[in-house]
């Protein structure tokens, strides 16, 4: 698995992230910091249009107060963009969540602005997460207005199967330019945003599997743009390197073939011996 440092603007918006996360956790306790891994995607040259993009993943094991998440910045505004996917809470409660940055309005069940470092709208629900399931993040300019664009956002429980589960997690509202996404911007990013450990090897454990994010899905079923794995980032380049620093995880993100897709694995937390797929966790059905 190659590994890369992350470009400025996935760094800010993956900072945001982890600020939101910060405001949410702090009236309770101080925050790990530096408990993240994440992936990236090549969809080649002239993708830039992106307008409607769609994911499967698969959360083979879940941890308490961790995000797993497909994040995305705009053609006209890379420094920003938004996230889709899920976390879940300090007793493993989880939700599935949708946000957008310097956004202006939403419309769905529960959805609501926050502010601090950034502001912006975010839909979110309580979410019962399966580990026997894929799960298709998916994600569509649905409107246009003379003062706006609308997304909206999805969560596809069985994508493959005969009978999938659609939620609807609502729309937001930005600014008319934000109509397009960079599709080489799309990354998944998991984040163990909880208590912080005496030792880093104490995160809890999670395994995150993705496979690769397509774009630009027309009426017939088929995508314009499709991608591969371009790297991940470096453990090397994370405090924790031996399991006894109080900052930071362990981590391993691998190549993994679901399927005919050639996707990854992201182990975050617990030790080394840790990030293996154990025997008695099977790959969902459904990755053709």
């Amino acid at each position: 698995m190659k590994t890369s440092a992350l470009p400025p603007a996935r760094l800010l918006i993956i900072s945001l992230i982890i600020i939101l996360n910060s405001i949410a956790y702090s009236v309770h306790a101080q925050q790990q910091q530096y408990a993240n891994a994440y992936t990236f995607w090549d969809f080649g040259q002239d993708a830039d249009d992106v307008q409607n993009v769609e994911q499967n993943i698969w959360i083979a094991k879940p941890a308490i107060s961790t995000q797993w998440v497909m994040t995305w910045a705009w053609v006209a505004d890379p420094a920003h963009g938004g996230y889709l996917g899920f976390n879940t809470d300090a007793g493993g409660k989880g939700q599935a969540l949708f946000s957008l940055w310097n956004a202006t309005a939403a419309a769905g069940g529960n959805c609501q602005q926050f502010g601090g470092e950034g502001t912006g709208w975010s839909c979110r629900m309580p979410f019962e997460i399966k580990t026997d399931v894929f799960y298709q993040l998916r994600l569509s300019l649905t409107k246009s207005e003379a003062d706006g664009v609308w997304w909206s956002a999805w969560i596809v429980e069985n994508p493959g199967s005969e009978a999938p589960q659609e939620h609807v997690l609502g729309e937001i509202k930005v600014a008319t330019g934000m109509n397009t996404i960079r599709a080489n911007s799309i990354n998944d990013f998991s984040e163990y945003y909880g208590q912080t450990q005496e030792k880093c090897s104490a995160v809890p454990l999670s395994i995150l599997g993705v496979m690769p994010p397509a774009a630009n899905k027309d009426e017939s079923g088929n995508y314009a743009h499709t991608s591969k794995l371009n790297g991940s980032s470096n453990p090397q380049q994370n405090p924790c390197k031996t399991g006894d620093e109080s900052q930071g995880a362990l981590f391993k993100v691998e190549n993994y073939t679901f399927g005919n897709a050639e996707g990854a694995l992201i182990f975050l937390g617990g030790t080394g011996s840790d990030h293996i797929l154990p025997g008695d966790i099977q790959v969902p059905s459904g990755t053709e």
